[in-house]
């Protein structure tokens, strides 16, 4: 179980689709879904479906998991609105409990490190295991701790602004500690069309940098077995000193 509270998404829930508009990965999960083998495809922490969309049009008989009912209730009206279909469950991915078993798991934007504590870590890798079929295969992304580590210190970063019809949204952040936990302070500020400050937000954030033997041991003690571990989206070799991520893909063995 983890142990450290979870971070609120509930609270930008409205705002996330504005700032959060990278898609350098959706190609990468989208040629991943032949290891399904036809069968159904779990996605965890899902959000408001900025992968779940391109996976449902490209074939995968999807479901959707997050702990966000917020986040969740976006991911349901955009599915309404291109007359999509997907399970949605509300769960926490260290007891995951679902209903079906899956031929495959994601779990992308390197939220598998928003567990910053060892046992809730190991209880999501049991609980995804446990809802895997036999042969099935889970894809797991974190960032390398080498390069990520370098934007740890304390330096206010922008993320983007970004406009909008009525004004401009500008995200921010700055992080510190990272060993292992990283603790960010994520600013959100928006501005009217006049240039003038309409309100301020806080999300506070935490992570957890882990090394790559640490994942491995942690995944094979799960029962896992490593097939193959990518430094890149574009399924490039992990590289420990320049990786970006590392994209991990273990089986179930069947």
């Amino acid at each position: 179980m983890n142990a450290t509270p979870p971070i609120e998404y509930d609270r930008i829930a409205e705002l996330y689709d504005r700032y959060v508009t990278a898609d350098h990965d959706l190609p990468f999960f989208v040629a991943a879904l032949p290891l399904a083998r036809g069968g159904e495809v779990v996605e965890l922490t899902a959000g408001t479906g900025r992968l779940s969309i391109p996976l449902i049009e490209a074939g995968a008989r999807l479901t959707c998991v997050d702990l966000s009912p917020k986040m969740l209730d976006i991911l349901r009206r955009k599915l309404v609105a291109r007359d999509l279909d997907a399970e949605i469950l509300c769960r926490n991915v260290c007891r995951l409990d679902l209903p079906s078993r899956y031929a495959l798991a994601l779990m992308p934007c390197q939220a598998f490190m928003e567990i910053v504590d060892e046992a809730g870590q190991r209880a999501t890798l049991r609980s995804v295991f446990a809802c895997l079929e036999p042969g099935g295969h889970f894809i797991c992304t974190l960032h390398n701790p080498t390069v990520r580590r370098q934007q740890v210190d304390g330096t206010l970063r922008a993320v983007g602004a970004f406009p909008s019809y009525d004004g401009t949204l500008v995200v921010s952040g700055a992080e510190v500690g990272g060993d292992p936990i990283v603790v960010r302070s994520q600013f959100f500020e928006s501005f009217g069309l006049d240039g003038g400050l309409r309100w301020k937000r806080l999300l506070p954030m935490r992570f957890a940098f882990i090394d790559p033997d640490a994942f491995e041991e942690m995944a094979t003690t799960a029962g896992f077995r490593v097939v193959a571990l990518m430094g890149d989206y574009a399924g490039g070799p992990f590289r420990p000193e320049s990786s970006p991520v590392m994209i991990w893909t273990l089986e179930r063995p069947g």
